[in-house]
C-alpha cells in the first residue's frame, strides 16, 4: 500500500517558517468536504486534502509535493526525515507506475506491429494468388 502525505508532514515541512495558515474548505455535490491549506502571508507549499469521516487524504499529486524538495540547504536540514522518506517512497512508486505504463504500451505496440505484419503477409499472398490466376 502506498504511503500518504499527512497534515503533520505538511506542518513539518513548514516548521520554523510559518505558524499561521490559510485553510479554504469546499463542499461538493455529494456533500463531501475537501480543503486546501497554505501558509498565511509567506511563500510556501499548498496541499489539498479530502475529508473522509475523521480521516484526511492528501490529494496533492506527487509532482506537486516534490516541489518541496526544491529548497535551499537550510530548509532541507529542517525537513523532517519522515517527510523526505515519504517523498522518496512516492517517487519510487511513480517510477514503478511509469515503467508499468511503458511496458503496457510497448506490449500494445508489439501486438499492433504483429497484426500489421500479418496483414502485409495476407496482402502479399492475395497478390501472388491474383498473379497466378492471371
Amino acid at each position: 500500500m502506498m504511503s500518504r502525505f499527512t497534515l503533520e508532514n505538511y506542518f513539518q515541512l513548514h516548521d520554523g517558517k510559518a505558524i499561521d495558515f490559510r485553510l479554504r474548505v469546499q463542499k461538493d455535490q455529494n456533500n463531501q468536504y475537501s480543503f486546501y491549506i497554505h501558509p498565511q502571508g509567506i511563500d510556501g507549499e499548498t496541499w489539498d486534502f479530502k475529508v473522509i469521516g475523521n480521516f484526511l487524504e492528501c490529494t496533492t499529486s506527487t509532482s506537486e509535493n516534490l516541489d518541496s524538495l526544491l529548497v535551499d540547504g537550510e530548509t532541507l536540514e529542517n525537513l523532517d526525515k519522515n517527510v523526505l522518506f515519504l517523498l522518496i517512497k512516492q517517487v519510487a512508486h511513480k517510477i514503478n507506475e511509469l515503467e508499468t505504463v511503458s511496458t503496457s504500451q510497448r506490449d500494445q505496440l508489439f501486438k499492433r506491429v504483429e497484426a500489421l505484419e500479418q496483414f502485409q503477409r495476407e496482402c502479399e499472398t492475395a497478390q501472388e494468388y491474383e498473379r497466378d490466376r492471371s
